[in-house]
């Protein structure tokens, strides 16, 4: 993942590679990616990036005590970043 050129790019592989398999929030991807990439991102840029993969069929989201979480959709299907 270290090499994906976008932001959007690492984040969804970021998900694929480190939260596969639980539900998270859009403040752990920031998290995560801040840690890993060693650089800071907004908070609304991961919302943003976050919803377009919901979007396109990645992802799915559910509203939980009071915030979004997210998941990898099952089966989802191999999306292009832009």
């Amino acid at each position: 993942p270290r090499y994906a050129r976008t932001k959007v790019e690492r984040i969804r592989d970021l998900i694929m590679h480190r939260l596969r398999d639980t539900m998270f929030s859009s403040d752990e991807v920031r998290n995560l990616y801040q840690e890993f990439y060693g650089e800071p991102i907004p908070l609304t840029t991961v919302a943003t990036y976050l919803s377009r993969l919901v979007d396109r069929g990645f992802m799915r989201r559910s509203f939980s005590s009071g915030r979004w979480r997210y998941c990898i959709a099952e089966a989802a299907p191999s999306v292009p970043a832009d």
